[in-house]
């Protein structure tokens, strides 16, 4: 090989390297990796030293409703509130056969649907839960009524279902 022809392999691989292989690894929302319990206690931890309200939200990756939930909680408007009142965090149940000792050790049931959230109260005590599936229908959700039902549950401590605009 002469060495232009390798200097433009050499050029070639480096290029590559760089942009082939450096693609950025999709978000993870409900990650099976993760270690649930320990991920919960820190979370209940942060959320109690700064005085905040924390939702826990039990669902999967594959689940359409679990993923616009999270990418809600995270838009610009829903961020900008929790940002001042609610921390979250997400347990991955898998098929459904995941973590279910730890929901149920929270009073939470993944029976009426996915996703479904436990609520504390900065204080730590438990606030309650979405275990008649008020969170299930979340792929029809906006960002604002997710802004409109977390303002309900840090403002008013009330747990209600997010109305979904009638179609025209």
């Amino acid at each position: 090989m002469n060495p232009p022809s390798l200097k433009l392999l050499t050029s070639c691989l480096l290029l590559l390297t760089i942009y082939g292989c450096a693609k950025p690894e999709p978000e993870i929302r409900y990650d099976p990796r993760a270690d649930a319990r320990g991920a919960l206690v820190y979370a209940q931890q942060l959320a109690t030293s700064n005085g905040r309200y924390l939702m826990v939200v039990f669902g999967a990756e594959w689940c359409p409703d679990c993923r616009n939930l999270h990418d809600n909680l995270h838009s610009s408007e829903v961020a900008t509130y929790l940002e001042d009142h609610m921390d979250f965090v997400t347990i991955d149940v898998g098929r459904k056969d995941r973590n279910l000792v730890l929901a149920e050790e929270l009073g939470v049931t993944v029976s009426n649907g996915i996703p479904v959230a436990v609520f504390f109260n900065p204080d730590g005590s438990q606030l309650g839960t979405t275990n008649d599936g008020q969170l299930e229908p979340s792929r029809h959700f906006t960002s604002r009524q997710i802004l409109k039902f977390v303002r309900a549950v840090v403002e008013h401590r009330q747990i209600s279902r997010p109305v979904v605009p009638a179609r025209i």
